[in-house]
């Protein structure tokens, strides 16, 4: 697979390629080979490490990039274990949700770095994580636990509405729906069920003011907040990312607030190293900060792997990598500049081809432009993060200056479609539930 405008070099964005001493000679395994992890195991070959990855996909995009690779199931705890042992791995890594619980057992049982088991169950249960939050004391929407459309209609009266669906066990926004009717609320739920591993789902008040999120690193227990974003998000009834804006337009109050809250899920949920990447939305009176969610890997679309870095100059792939064995690592950011991930959206139609990427990364402040789409294929209506056809990472000065290099990229990039040339992305909506 080759995605349009992808960067063939990791070191453009991440920094160094440098060799790491520590790190040579070193075995790392990497679980899944997709795009988002196609980073780390560049980074990782270039510091020095002999590389082992697996995918369920025998065609995974980090496949021509390792060293070592393996179609096994990132869900396969054992089969991922007996490649670990046959390799005999200095550490193991993920930057997948869905690898995360297989990451900590190959670590527990082979006495490597990593998460706890237990952790790991908790940052991939958003129920489990609602109830251990709301033992900490920290401000959660309602919510309710339920396992068919019956249990739902049982937990919501019509007071409650509108409210969230949403699996308990996936990510992206997948199965995610915003619900205001009750006639609405059963076809929300099975949606949802599907879409969960574990057949369950949450039901959830539906908060209204700003969402964000935050990219942190934590060493020894200690978070290193590398940046909080503010974001427009599509519109009802799904509930995907279309632009996070780095630093967020918050008051210096909730901008302690956010940084605390990092601090309180590191604490409280017993994270030692790694990296979090942390949802959340502050009331539109300011007042309170709520968790909406988080997860023990970075934020994807390339944020944390070259959006981060950019902003901030820390190495946030060395650094991860680093510590999966078990290596301490110098964090500290040297400068803070505004950025942005920003979606390109089209509207539907069979691609005949793809124009103006390779332009657009030649645009100053642009540290990534991409369409992930190929000639032939077909791009639909978007309900879910993982369907976005394209996006943009651009840096600057301001938040202006952000929107004038991301404006530049939108006015080179153009596709064509089967009897239709030219087609410009789709105009953002503007975030209304606020």
């Amino acid at each position: 697979m080759r995605v349009t405008g992808m960067r063939e070099h990791a070191a453009t964005a991440a920094g160094t390629s440098t060799v790491d001493p520590e790190l040579v000679g070193k075995r790392l395994l990497i679980l899944g080979g997709g795009l988002w992890q196609l980073e780390y195991v560049r980074r990782a070959r270039q510091l020095g490490l002999e590389t082992w990855v697996t995918d369920w996909s025998a065609a995974a995009i980090a496949r021509e990039d390792a060293d070592h690779f393996e179609s096994i199931d990132v869900k396969d705890q054992e089969a991922t274990l007996g490649v670990a042992r046959r390799a005999r791995v200095d550490g193991v890594l993920t930057a997948a949700d869905i690898g995360v619980p297989t990451a900590a057992y190959v670590a527990e049982q082979l006495g490597l770095a990593g998460h706890s088991r237990e952790l790991a169950d908790i940052a991939t249960n958003k129920f489990k994580m609602r109830e251990r939050s709301r033992r900490l004391g920290i401000a959660c929407p309602w919510y309710r636990l339920v396992r068919s459309s019956g249990d739902a209609l049982a937990a919501v009266g019509a007071g409650a509405l509108p409210v969230i669906v949403k699996p308990v066990d996936n990510c992206s926004s997948r199965g995610v729906r915003w619900v205001d009717r009750t006639g609405d609320l059963g076809a929300a739920v099975e949606e949802a069920l599907t879409a969960s591993r574990r057949a369950e789902a949450l039901v959830e008040e539906f908060l209204v003011g700003v969402e964000g999120s935050i990219e942190a690193l934590v060493q020894d227990g200690r978070t290193i907040v590398l940046g909080c974003c503010d974001k427009t998000k599509s519109p009802l009834p799904d509930r995907f990312d279309l632009e996070l804006r780095y630093p967020g337009a918050f008051d210096d109050r909730v901008c302690r607030d956010l940084e605390q809250l990092a601090q309180r899920i590191a604490s409280g949920f017993e994270v030692r190293d790694g990296i979090l990447h942390i949802e959340f939305l502050v009331s539109r009176d300011g007042a309170t900060v709520y968790l909406i969610e988080f997860a023990i890997r970075g934020c994807g679309s390339k944020v944390v792997t070259h959006l981060m870095p950019a902003l901030t100059g820390v190495d946030v792939v060395r650094t991860v990598i680093r510590q999966a064995l078990g290596l301490k690592s110098q964090i500290e950011p040297a400068r803070t500049r505004h950025g942005a991930l920003h979606f390109l959206m089209f509207p539907r139609g069979r691609v005949a081809a793809v124009r103006g990427v390779e332009a657009a990364l030649h645009v100053p402040g642009v540290v990534d432009a991409c369409v992930e789409r190929r000639p032939g294929d077909v791009i639909d209506e978007v309900h879910d993060g993982r369907s976005r056809p394209g996006h943009v990472l651009a840096w600057g000065r301001d938040r202006d200056e952000v929107q004038r290099v991301i404006g530049e990229v939108r006015a080179l990039i153009r596709l064509d479609y089967d009897g239709v040339a030219d087609v410009k992305p789709i105009a953002l909506p503007e975030d209304r539930i606020r």
